[in-house]
């Protein structure tokens, strides 16, 4: 009689292997990253240094593994190996710089930073961009408007078409808005989405870049070029940049650089509106405080202030009103932030356009500063009817920290209307979005770091210097009729890269709030010697260099 089990047997072994089979394949597609096509381009105009690498060993803020790994595959250790590696020791034998910085023998430099997530360039209070196109700004504001020394600070979080994010860390102000759905946003890249700045977790201004997966997994845009795989299994190979950003500012990098962005020229004046036109007006009225300036810390030597309030409504506004009867199309939006008095970090402004209400914060407490003299703030660009009542808004409300509201001044000056398109329909450029974007409190990233290293305390040195700066933006009778944003005027600063063996920190740029009878601010630079490290969860060196 015929049996059927040597029969069942060998199916249920195909079956068997099969389900084996598939399994493996769905472990190995798991654990080796797709190949992704580039897609990012130069997030900054000019060029810039390249001031914290992301660590292939653990990019989760963990110093427990005492190791850094380049995407080259060097491995940097806080206990300098024996025997040592070829290349250059450290100085004094040591190889922990302190608060996650290790020595590489290759490139004769300490870097920065064991545990981190992303790649911080080295940008003071410029321009940021879009590096992709982008259908949804996830986020954009602070991390935490009642904790302004947390995590990433005022930050923009863009998914692009693949499914990627970039995340903008550590900014002053923001010109996009969030949105709560995929194709909310139409952003090319390129398009200027705010300007870099030193809030949150930071030690000196820069831009802290982060890439996310699909998976939400943070990777190294350049890929890996280190023998095998990364260590980090989420990181795919292939490097995602189409340009590589231009980090020519310091001589020794891990990444490789690319060409610099040219900067715009300077944007026309557009229509200019301050607080004694009669486009202007309070609500209620006389509610804000006259405070006369020399010309070149507010326009026309008058500003407004109020102190700001934490919570309920604004109880004082400030509107500055589109001219009725103006061309309808797409104006860039520049407010004008003096150089007294302007202490609120969380500045709230609203943009009253074609129907829809659009919100941006600035911290005005860095404004005006040696990149951006004028203090002429680039807040974003809008479609706007020309017939309705359309305004920008500077409400008595702020992000400001509740516990330090009381002791410090909004300020409102004057409000500029830059027509990019005059006299025709807004272009498929200008991003839908929400009317009243959504600020999540608590965004979830949990890759802070807890470092409590004290390190020796030496004595800083202040150096003055005096430079001279235009506080009076340049007017120009012509409009340039094009879609493309004018990002705030970056001036040419020369300063001489330091070749040496240690990075110099960040300088920051603390401009006087004390009214002066003349044109020229007076700016004081406190310089920290190489040997102290600032303590900072993000810690941030920046190099000194010439930008374009």
């Amino acid at each position: 009689m015929y049996s059927r089990r040597p029969m069942l047997f060998t199916l249920y072994t195909i079956l068997a292997g099969a389900l084996v089979l598939g399994s493996w394949q769905m472990v190995l597609a798991r654990s080796q990253p797709q190949t992704i096509s580039p897609f990012l381009y130069p997030p900054y105009y000019g060029r810039s240094s390249e001031e914290s690498i992301f660590d292939h060993s653990a990019p989760n803020y963990s110093l427990s593994d005492n190791k850094i790994i380049t995407y080259a595959g060097e491995v940097l250790n806080k206990i300098c190996p024996a025997p040592a590696p070829l290349g250059t020791p450290p100085p004094n034998g040591i190889c922990d710089q302190g608060f996650g910085s290790y020595w590489s023998y290759q490139l004769g430099i300490y870097l920065w930073y064991n545990g981190h997530d992303g790649i911080d360039y080295g940008l003071s209070y410029r321009p940021l961009l879009a590096a992709a196109d982008s259908d949804q700004v996830v986020y954009a504001g602070w991390y935490n408007p009642q904790d302004h020394s947390a995590n990433l600070g005022i930050f923009v979080r863009l998914r692009h078409l693949n499914g990627y994010h970039t995340w903008y860390g550590h900014m002053s102000a923001i010109a996009v808005q969030s949105c709560p759905t995929i194709g909310c946003a139409d952003i090319q890249r390129g398009d200027v989405i705010g300007i870099s700045g030193s809030t949150g977790n930071s030690s000196g201004p820069h831009l802290h870049f982060r890439v996310t997966n699909p998976q939400n997994r943070a990777v190294d845009p350049y890929g890996w070029i280190g023998p095998g795989d990364s260590p980090w299994p989420h990181n795919q190979r292939e490097s995602l940049w189409v340009q590589y950003p231009d980090i020519s500012g310091y001589p020794r990098n891990v990444y490789p650089s690319g060409d610099p962005l040219p900067t715009p020229t300077t944007p026309p004046t557009g229509i200019l509106v301050d607080d004694l036109d009669a486009r202007f007006d309070q609500i209620p009225e006389n509610c804000w405080t006259i405070v006369y300036t020399s010309s070149a810390n507010s326009h026309n030597g008058r500003m407004l202030t109020t102190r700001p309030t934490t919570g309920g409504a604004d109880t004082c506004r400030a509107r500055w009103k589109l001219p009725p009867g103006s061309d309808a199309g797409t104006y860039a939006i520049y407010v004008r932030i003096p150089g007294v008095r302007a202490t609120s970090r969380g500045a709230m402004y609203a943009i009253l356009h074609s129907g829809e209400t659009d919100t941006v914060v600035v911290n005005q407490a860095v404004f005006p500063n040696l990149n951006v003299p004028d203090g002429w703030v680039y807040i974003g660009k809008y479609a706007f009817d020309g017939t309705s009542l359309e305004y920008v808004q500077l409400g008595n409300r702020t992000q400001d920290m509740s516990a330090e509201a009381d002791s410090l001044e909004l300020a409102a000056d004057a409000v500029r209307f830059v027509p990019l398109a005059p006299g025709t329909p807004p272009p498929s450029r200008t991003p839908t979005i929400s009317p009243t974007p959504t600020i999540t409190l608590t965004p979830t990233i949990t890759r802070t770091p807890t470092i409590t290293r004290t390190p020796t305390e030496t004595r800083t040195p202040t150096i003055t210097r005096t430079p001279t700066v235009s506080r009076t933006p340049t007017v120009t009778p012509s409009m340039r009729p094009s879609d493309t944003r004018w990002p705030t005027r970056t001036p040419s600063i020369t300063k001489t890269p330091i070749p040496s063996d240690t990075r110099v920190p960040t300088r920051t740029l603390t401009p006087s709030r004390t009214p002066t009878p003349s044109r020229t601010s007076t700016v004081t630079q406190t310089f920290t010697p190489s040997r102290t490290p600032t303590p900072s969860r993000t810690p941030t060196v920046t190099r000194t260099f010439t930008p374009t």
